[in-house]
């Protein structure tokens, strides 16, 4: 019995991929959603966000996103060489170009992976969270968002860790299910911390990691922050491949806002 080894499965996922075209497919990266809860917090909450280093979302369209186009781009994805292949060429998915995209830390601490004894090295405050949060549907993280208070240093904790929890489960790292993923959990600890945390790596690796599974289990709907590969698409296709360019200066999101990505509905073939 031959041994399915990273590679083989990489082979697979591209084979059903290209051989059989899947119809349909949803994707679950909604960034009219998360800015309209983003537009609902007050001015105290918003500089809070701004200290977690997230503040440049505040740049997302408040319009919806034609997901036939987000689903192209995942079609388009090239899981051997981390590229979008296109009649227009190859863009070349990186960490390095999702920190420039969106503002994310590229650098410094990796994100902990789920333990199924985390409880247990958690303290008072943050078991609390934990308890507060664990299985809990998206609409009720939203909801702690607008209502809790953000006057004592405990409250502002807790601010972020429901703010960490709902752009991860809203946006950048949203999955199949409706309630918060045991995945996303390790956050609440060291909640302080959140901007010293290497969120670019992070969503790049739930990025690709949910197109596999997209393609190689022909699922309905998409995991991952595939929006952001509509960014990298948009901003090399129209001013390069240079990092800093001075008419598209990081991060790339306050460009490519909602009025320059209206009318911008297809993938030039």
């Amino acid at each position: 019995m031959v041994k399915k080894t990273p590679v083989t499965k990489l082979k697979k996922a591209q084979k059903k991929s290209t051989s059989k075209k899947d119809k349909g497919g949803d994707s679950r990266c909604t960034p009219k959603y998360f800015r309209a809860a983003y537009d609902s917090l007050c001015r105290d909450k918003m500089k809070l966000v701004k200290e977690m280093c997230l503040g440049a979302f505040k740049n997302l369209p408040t319009y919806s996103i034609n997901h036939k186009l987000l689903i192209e781009l995942v079609r388009s994805y090239d899981l051997f060489n981390n590229t979008i292949s296109t009649g227009v060429g190859q863009f070349l998915i990186t960490t390095e170009k999702i920190r420039y995209a969106f503002g994310l830390n590229s650098t410094g601490d990796a994100f902990e992976d789920k333990k199924e004894d985390v409880e247990d090295e958690l303290n008072d405050e943050e078991k609390e969270a934990y308890k507060l949060f664990k299985g809990k549907r998206l609409k009720f993280i939203e909801d702690i968002l607008k209502t809790c208070k953000v006057k004592t240093e405990r409250e502002k904790r807790m601010f972020k860790r429901a703010f960490d929890l709902f752009i991860q489960k809203s946006f950048l790292c949203p999955a199949s299910s409706a309630n918060i993923s045991p995945k996303h959990l390790p956050v609440i600890r060291d909640i302080e911390n959140t901007h010293n945390r290497n969120w670019a790596h992070h969503v790049n690796t739930f990025l690709v990691n949910g197109i596999m599974e997209f393609k190689e289990k022909q699922r309905k709907a998409v995991k991952g922050f595939h929006f952001v590969l509509m960014i990298i698409y948009f901003k090399e296709r129209f001013f390069g491949k240079e990092l800093n360019n001075p008419k598209a200066k990081p991060p790339w999101i306050s460009y490519w806002n909602g009025e320059n990505l209206r009318g911008k509905n297809q993938i030039r073939s």
